[in-house]
């Protein structure tokens, strides 16, 4: 067959010599494009010069002694397929060339021949040839761009084989084309992830950042391939997908143990894995990787370097958290005063009750319960936070919602959060509004058995009623009249608390009328005041 750019060969066998030599010498065989590489007399002697030559075209007579042109024919196709033979033959011979053609020659020329009838030939055999080297060179080709793409077609055919299964009766002939050597029912899947990829590959180049996911990725076949058959390969940037038989004396958690510690040991990574339930048939690939996916989120509450395995029973434990909106409020109500370690204690308090029930929440919603409540701790602090340090409080509540790694981290960036915050409203309560208020204040707490009004209050400072109401509530987060109730019930304990009448206690704070005051004191406290003051009265 010609290669590259390689001559065409020709070959003349015809049993007169002066046909031999007319045909191979009195043509310009160079100016077609073709070499003569051999010529013989009789049929043997031309089946062992092609056999040796092994030319492209053949000039042969279609009658010769000790082998016939057709019997000659039948061997040289049968051992060299690609060569072009055109027979010479008399008019008593052309239906015996006719059937020739018909058993796999190229051509024949009905003798007596002009050299143009034979050139006109050859050119016709050399044209199939040139089409058919080319036709060759593409498949040859595009064979060759079939291997170099054989692994990224291998990885995008388990992605979809994980995802949508297989026809069991087509899985052996799929993995024969693509190299993957598993047997066809019982399988694992457990899905690797590299801890932290992103943050700790950020500085490095690229070359550095490919290297570290091919070690993980040799680390974890060799050590799959050295218990059981098995795939493994990409998923995304961090993570690999192993699909494997059941390992036999090895636990599928020993297993993924094995692979952790191996990545630690060999390279400076961790991972973590997610291991999905057995399954018999592959069309049950796809749940087991779910499963998979679903233990490996697991993960959030470990910080990664961990193995986790997908049951049933935890599948079946999986907890709603209880969404205190009391522990809530009170944060709010903390933040809203700037109480920053008052703060912190809420923020505590609701994520130990979300996470101490009999199985930890799932971490996709412990995620968005994190970030609604940063979310609602967001609203309080930009309602008093200069357009700078909005924008400062934005871009960290942006951090929080870009997937954090763990929840130790989601929780670290929850109280840089809500400490930023708090620092922000401080420098508040030192504005000039603020002293304003705090000149309020002062007058309301002198004055409150008297009958305040808005317009006293704003008088004391020289605002305007309107304003002074708008900017008090601002500030303090409350009404005036809810302001001054708040501070007349707090001096109402502390008044029962040092034995004063309940009579002389509702007068000396501006209410004549005793059970109205009894009335908005136990709305405000719960107890009534006689039972507020057994309640905290010191026993005998």
């Amino acid at each position: 067959m010609i290669r590259g750019e390689d001559p065409i060969k020709l070959c003349v066998i015809d049993d007169i010599p002066t046909v031999v030599r007319g045909l191979s010498s009195s043509i310009d065989w160079e100016a077609e494009g073709l070499v003569v590489a051999g010529t013989a007399t009789n049929g043997e002697e031309g089946m062992a010069m092609i056999r040796e030559v092994k030319p492209d075209i053949v000039l042969t007579d279609i009658r010769m002694p000790f082998m016939d042109g057709i019997e000659m024919m039948k061997v040289t196709l049968r051992e060299l397929p690609w060569i072009k033979l055109i027979f010479l033959s008399g008019y008593t011979d052309f239906e015996y060339a006719q059937e020739a053609v018909r058993l796999g020659a190229f051509d024949f020329i009905v003798k007596p021949f002009t050299k143009d009838q034979v050139k006109d030939a050859v050119r016709k055999a050399k044209a199939a040839l040139e089409r058919e080297r080319g036709q060759a060179e593409q498949l040859q080709h595009m064979e060759r761009k079939l291997r170099e793409s054989m692994p990224y077609l291998r990885q995008e055919y388990m992605r979809l084989l994980i995802r949508y299964g297989s026809p069991q009766h087509k899985l052996r002939q799929q993995w024969d084309f693509f190299g993957i050597d598993m047997d066809d029912d019982g399988f694992l899947i457990m899905v690797a992830e590299i801890d932290f990829f992103a943050d700790r590959t950020t500085d490095l180049p690229v070359s550095e950042v490919e290297l570290i996911r091919f070690a993980v990725h040799n680390i974890l076949e060799e050590t799959i391939l050295s218990h059981t058959k098995g795939s493994v390969f990409r998923e995304n940037v961090n993570q690999f997908v192993i699909v494997a038989n059941p390992p036999v004396g090895v636990d599928a958690e020993e297993l993924a143990e094995m692979c952790r510690e191996n990545v630690s040991r060999y390279t400076y990574q961790t991972i973590s894995v997610g291991i999905g339930l057995a399954v018999q048939e592959p069309w049950g690939l796809s749940a087991s990787y779910g499963q998979a996916m679903a233990a490996l989120a697991y993960t959030f509450y470990t910080g990664g370097n961990s193995v986790y395995r997908y049951t049933k029973e935890e599948e079946r434990r999986s907890g709603v958290p209880r969404y205190s909106y009391e522990k809530e409020k009170e944060l709010l109500y903390c933040l809203r005063s700037a109480n920053t370690d008052k703060a912190e204690e809420q923020l505590e308090e609701i994520w130990d009750e979300w996470t101490n029930g009999a199985a930890r929440p799932e971490p996709g919603l412990m995620r968005t319960l994190c970030q609604e409540l940063a979310h609602s701790m967001h609203r309080v602090f930009i309602e008093r936070a200069s357009e700078p340090e909005i924008a400062e409080l934005e871009r960290k509540l942006a951090d929080m919602n870009r997937h954090p790694s763990s929840f130790e981290e989601l929780r670290r960036q929850m109280k840089d959060y809500c400490r930023q915050g708090c620092s922000y409203l401080q420098k508040r309560q030192f504005s000039e509004a603020r002293t304003l208020v705090d000149q309020a204040i002062d007058f309301i707490e002198r004055n409150l058995q008297r009958n305040l009004t808005v317009s006293d209050c704003a008088k004391s400072v020289h605002l305007s009623p309107s304003y002074f109401s708008n900017l008090f509530k601002k500030e303090v987060g409350m009404t005036l009249a809810q302001y001054i109730i708040a501070k007349r019930m707090e001096k109402a304990k502390v008044f029962l608390l040092e034995g004063m009448q309940v009579q002389d206690i509702a007068v000396s704070l501006g209410y004549e009328d005793r059970p109205y005051f009894s009335e908005l004191f136990k709305r405000h406290t719960g107890m009534t005041p006689t039972e507020f003051r057994a309640h905290y009265a010191a026993k005998p």
